[in-house]
């Protein structure tokens, strides 16, 4: 017996619960199965790929892609769902970034679609506030403007007519 008992055979004790795990990120509410956080918006995804992928001015492609979205996001210009949801698909093929910057490159292409209509728009209305009527322009019909009907003149005497 005392072998088995050196040799480790005896019962042996769990020095970890597996039951108890925290979160894989701070911005992730809880872990899913396939140890992918969970995100309660789009704006938490976008939040975790930065912290995860910011590396700088020199961070290489999927660091410049982050970055650009994440500054259209905070213009105002939010990712599709197709967009989120394929960024969080590609997050499962980590650590193969390709699919990941393929989502982002998709991700950017839209809200750049979405910010030049937006910028289209702008400049329509604001055309159009140009061509509108400007009070005092052009001649206001008057006295000295008979052709507009303001004048008082009558009409010309009528040629006599002679037998």
């Amino acid at each position: 017996m005392t072998a088995g008992l050196v040799a480790g055979f005896g019962s042996q004790v769990a020095l970890a619960d597996p039951g108890t795990t925290s979160p894989a990120t701070p911005t992730a509410a809880a872990a899913s199965d396939s140890g992918m956080p969970q995100f309660k918006s789009a704006d938490e995804l976008l939040a975790y790929i930065d912290q995860e992928y910011d590396m700088g001015a020199g961070g290489g492609q999927l660091s410049n892609l982050i970055k650009s979205v994440m500054k259209l996001r905070a213009a105002g210009f939010k990712p599709s769902k197709a967009n989120v949801a394929a960024i969080i698909q590609a997050l499962n093929y980590r650590p193969n970034q390709k699919p990941l910057i393929d989502a982002l490159s998709d991700t950017l292409a839209y809200q750049q679609k979405i910010k030049a209509q937006s910028d289209l728009l702008q400049q329509a209305r604001a055309a159009q506030n140009n061509n509108s009527a400007v009070m005092g322009a052009g001649q206001m019909p008057g006295d000295s403007n008979p052709g507009f009907g303001g004048g008082q003149q009558s009409a010309p005497p009528a040629a006599p007519i002679t037998p």
